[in-house]
């Protein structure tokens, strides 16, 4: 009687009864399981994102060490490479296919590293598969002294890559980047790397300068091997290759004349040596 509700109306327990087990035994489990599921989902979004940003700051932390590293590598190679450099040569093709710079090297008169750009090396392998038998023999001869030269000083290969240029203008340009001084005995490269502002060494103004000086006036014998261009001229040779011009020697060749000195001409192409033989001149 203290309970009408529930003394009388027996299917409205019965209804309360199973709508009660309905959320204890199927929609509370699913409540609790769903709860179960966000938080291990968000945990494990956190773990994630903590482990995600701790792999990252870690990745740019080895990645920065290594641009550093890099950084300081470059570093290191400019630097070295310009003190290797500060005083070095860089040598033409002409250069090394003439190859008295070998016997220049040998004497201790020229101690500074070399240089031979790759486009040379190129040039010479280019002109030792030549079909021309001088050009070849020129091309291996210039390849055969450039192996010398390793030999007997400190030579360096660097590869400029290719950028469409010739080779005078690949040495023109890699002298001047670089401020290095060129060695040619190529007339033409000679003033172009002078009006480009490189200091060049012509190896013909280094071998007429070690010749024999002679002044007008000075007696000189001289073997004459061959009639000259002009009329009544005879063609002779000084033991360091110096050209000998002898007036009125043309009916004398292949003999030992004596003469005089008259007048000397001497350029970067090389040195000449006028003279008149001696009893023309005594008459």
């Amino acid at each position: 009687m203290e309970l009408p509700f529930f003394g009388y109306h027996t299917v409205w327990e019965v209804l309360m009864s199973a709508a009660a087990g309905l959320v204890g035994f199927y929609v509370f489990p699913l409540f609790l399981i769903s709860a179960q599921y966000w938080i291990e989902a968000t945990i494990n979004k956190v773990v994630n994102e903590i482990v995600t940003n701790f792999w990252e700051q870690q990745s740019r932390k080895i990645q920065e060490a290594r641009r550093e590293k890099q950084q300081r590598k470059v570093a290191e190679e400019d630097s070295k490479r310009k003190s290797d450099w500060e005083h070095a040569i860089v040598l033409d093709t002409s250069v090394l296919v003439d190859g008295r710079v070998v016997d220049i090297v040998k004497t201790g008169f020229l101690d500074h590293r070399l240089i031979i750009i790759q486009a040379v090396l190129d040039e010479l392998q280019t002109i030792a598969d030549s079909k021309d038998k001088l050009k070849r023999q020129r091309g291996r001869r210039g390849l055969d002294i450039a192996k010398e030269l390793k030999k007997h000083s400190k030579v360096v290969i660097p590869d400029i890559g290719a950028n469409g240029k010739g080779v005078d203008a690949k040495l023109v340009s890699f002298a001047k980047e670089h401020k290095l001084k060129l060695m040619t005995m190529d007339f033409n490269l000679n003033k172009v790397a002078q009006v480009s502002g490189i200091k060049t060494l012509n190896l013909n103004d280094l071998i007429n300068g070690l010749k024999t000086i002679m002044l007008p006036g000075e007696a000189i014998k001289i073997k004459v091997v061959q009639q000259g261009k002009e009329k009544e001229q005879g063609v002779g040779y000084l033991p360091d290759g110096t050209m000998i011009i002898v007036e009125g020697a043309k009916e004398r060749v292949g003999d030992e004349v004596d003469a005089v000195v008259s007048k000397i001409i001497q350029s970067s192409a090389g040195r000449i040596i006028f003279s008149k033989v001696a009893e023309q001149r005594e008459n």
